[in-house]
């Protein structure tokens, strides 16, 4: 399976997608493509097919050898924690956890006065520490994780953060950014599910030695 494709017409027409993917990715970046790693170049290239948006060869931004903390924590069958169901829909994992409507979260959002994405990483503690947290579309959700790691010391094996849109989007990306946590984000308010999950997608199937 490649791309999702199981079929011979499914493969013919990814395979074309993923060389228009390649030229326009080596048009955006070009000397600079260099730099990145071969399995890097790949997430990228899944995340540019995803969203026909070539803008993301120049966005996404991988800090402290995520790929890598990624692959260990899948093949140690660790926890992936998102903030949305559509995310959680979307990944190709079988211990994915959603607690954005988890009665607990409604009653820590309550109490304190926060947002439902927030008060659901505080009851994800226990499945971020050691695992991979994946966040597409809630900034509050990202600044708690951070949060996390500051003041309780929990510690994610990798955090793919792109949050989307113009309020606190690009400001939690940019937090993350200046920690020492493994992760993989983008610079801007550009983001949201379909890039979260070609990013986690994609390092599942780097973890089973297939084709990213």
């Amino acid at each position: 399976m490649f791309m999702g494709a199981t079929t011979k017409n499914g493969l013919d027409i990814a395979k074309k997608s993923r060389e228009i993917v390649k030229d326009k990715i080596k048009n955006i970046l070009g000397k600079d493509i260099i730099k990145y790693s071969n399995e890097e170049i790949g997430i990228i290239e899944r995340v540019v097919h995803a969203t026909a948006d070539e803008e993301y060869a120049k966005l996404i931004k991988f800090n402290n050898n995520p790929i890598k903390n990624g692959i260990e924590g899948i093949r140690n069958n660790c926890s992936i924690v998102v903030d949305i169901g559509m995310v959680e829909a979307g990944i190709r994992y079988n211990k994915v956890y959603n607690f954005i409507n988890d009665k607990e979260t409604f009653k820590i959002a309550e109490k304190e006065q926060i947002t439902r994405a927030a008060a659901a990483m505080r009851v994800a503690k226990s499945h971020i520490n050691e695992g991979i947290v994946v966040i597409g579309n809630a900034p509050t959700a990202l600044y708690e994780v951070i949060r996390l790691t500051m003041e309780e010391n929990i510690k994610p094996k990798l955090i793919v953060g792109v949050p989307v849109g113009y309020v606190k989007a690009s400001e939690s990306k940019e937090l993350l950014c200046k920690t020492k946590i493994p992760s993989i984000t983008t610079t801007g308010p550009k983001g949201g599910t379909p890039v979260a999950v070609a990013i986690i997608n994609g390092i599942i199937a780097l973890s089973k030695n297939e084709r990213v």
